[in-house]
């Protein structure tokens, strides 16, 4: 058997996909009692983020990785479940910006506490050094990936 063979178990791609959906579903399940998804928490803690500043669509979508026609979708959604906002924009009015509604803003402000222990929990027992080190290893391999390197 030669040393060169491809095994996906060993292929950082694989594995650090394979293990981001397993967070992601296991943070789904924290935020599935509270009738929200994990994509829309996303929105809603980008839009929240801005504060006194406006983010659009287009500009949230480039946050959350999402193409516009996903974007939409999403927020037509959000809009309906009383989650935000379009605010047509006094600068350009082909441009709507997104605004937290109150039951936007009181609900992100739970689920970031809920976020936050989930992130504790998976941090648990792990150094800090080590943590630093993971950021900065997978955001190294990320850019070796990125389109223009090839």
């Amino acid at each position: 058997m030669s040393d060169d063979k491809f095994l996906l178990e060993d292929c950082i791609a694989f594995i650090a996909c394979r293990d981001a959906k397993r967070l992601a579903d296991s943070v789904e399940r924290k935020l599935t009692p509270h009738n929200i998804t994990r994509v829309q928490w996303n929105a809603l803690y980008y839009i929240d983020l801005q504060k006194d500043e406006t983010i659009t669509q287009r500009e949230l979508a480039d946050c959350m990785g999402l193409r516009e026609p996903t974007m939409v979708r999403l927020i037509d959604r959000m809009e309906k479940n009383g989650l935000l906002k379009r605010v047509t924009s006094k600068q350009d009015r082909r441009r709507n910006n997104l605004v937290l509604t109150k039951k936007g803003s009181e609900i992100n402000e739970k689920l970031c506490g809920i976020v936050n222990k989930f992130k504790a929990d998976c941090e648990s027992g792990i150094p800090e050094d080590d943590l630093a080190t993971f950021k900065r290893v997978f955001k190294q391999i990320v850019e070796n990936c990125a389109d223009d390197h090839f």
